[in-house]
């Protein structure tokens, strides 16, 4: 059975500058933006949603060290718990479910290289 049944996934970037990489995602390489759509200035902002295919690509502000190696892959699941057990079960280490700030569980790992990925069910409702 596979863990992973959502076809959407998410990457995040943490960054400094929101403003200019907002740039170089949608005027340079063309991604349009979902969410928050029609700013002129996002430096304030703290996450921005670019569409890439079946594909999120998240920039996440606020990163207080090098962005270049600040990065997490989000898988959507359809249930956190049992993917999370799932994943315990093939002897990979995860951590505890937590509660994102949109109601959507979440739990966070390293793949066995040290890259960071999460474990995502989306909200209901």
């Amino acid at each position: 059975m596979a863990i992973v049944s959502k076809t959407q996934t998410e990457v995040i970037l943490f960054v400094q500058d929101m403003n200019s990489k907002v740039r170089f995602y949608r005027d340079v390489l063309g991604l349009p933006i979902r969410y928050p759509k029609g700013l002129s200035d996002y430096s304030g902002e703290i996450w921005v949603e670019f569409v890439m295919g079946d594909t999120i690509l998240a920039l996440h502000g606020g990163a207080e060290s090098n962005p270049d190696d600040l990065h997490e892959i989000v898988f959507r699941v359809d249930d956190v718990e049992q993917a999370r057990a799932a994943i315990i079960k093939a002897d990979h280490d995860i951590g505890e479910v937590r509660t994102l700030e949109d109601g959507a569980p979440i739990a966070q790992g390293l793949d066995p290289a040290g890259h960071r990925y999460a474990i995502r069910e989306d909200k209901e409702g």
